[in-house]
């Protein structure tokens, strides 16, 4: 069993766009409980960025770059997708398929609300004490690492992007 990280190891960052509703926004409601705090646009370029507009896929080799860099995600309105497209990074990274549990769009794939966006990338990498921590802040938060368990498990174990896009088609 690979060896669990420190809970509070990655920093978790977000830009906020001001699209939704604050008491809705997931990014926000960890804000309040000291879980994750608003940065700059130009500041998130040096942390790993989540965006499904990023080359890469987010790999279990990238635990040291979350936890040297931090991690980021964008909280604002997907719908308005375009403007997403041109904010990347060096260290920008796309997650493998999973399915979305949040009210909004439960039982869809890969239109995950931010908080799951957040999760996966934590367990992937091996900081699941993390993951759980915010997911549990959530009602149905926890729901999402149950339904997605087999995945994620089998997303722990890729080495190369060529692995996880063959684990992704075993699930998706």
């Amino acid at each position: 069993m690979e060896e669990q990280r420190d809970i509070k190891s990655v920093k978790v960052g977000f830009v906020y766009l001001k699209d939704d509703d604050p008491k809705k926004a997931t990014m926000k409601k960890l804000e309040r409980f000291g879980m994750a705090c608003i940065t700059r646009l130009g500041a998130a370029k040096g942390m790993v960025i989540l965006t499904p507009y990023a080359g890469k896929i987010l790999l279990p080799s990238d635990s040291i770059l979350m936890k040297n860099r931090g991690v980021c995600l964008i909280e604002g309105s997907w719908k308005k997708h375009d403007r997403f497209e041109a904010i990347t990074g060096h260290y920008a990274r796309s997650l493998p398929k999973l399915l979305a549990v949040n009210p909004v769009n439960y039982g869809k794939v890969q239109i995950l609300s931010s908080v799951e966006a957040l999760a996966a990338a934590l367990y992937i990498t091996g900081y699941r004490e993390q993951a759980e921590s915010v997911l549990s802040k959530f009602n149905w938060g926890l729901t999402f690492l149950q339904v997605n368990h087999d995945p994620l498990e089998l997303y722990c174990k890729a080495q190369t992007e060529e692995d996880m896009k063959k684990m992704e088609n075993e699930f998706f």
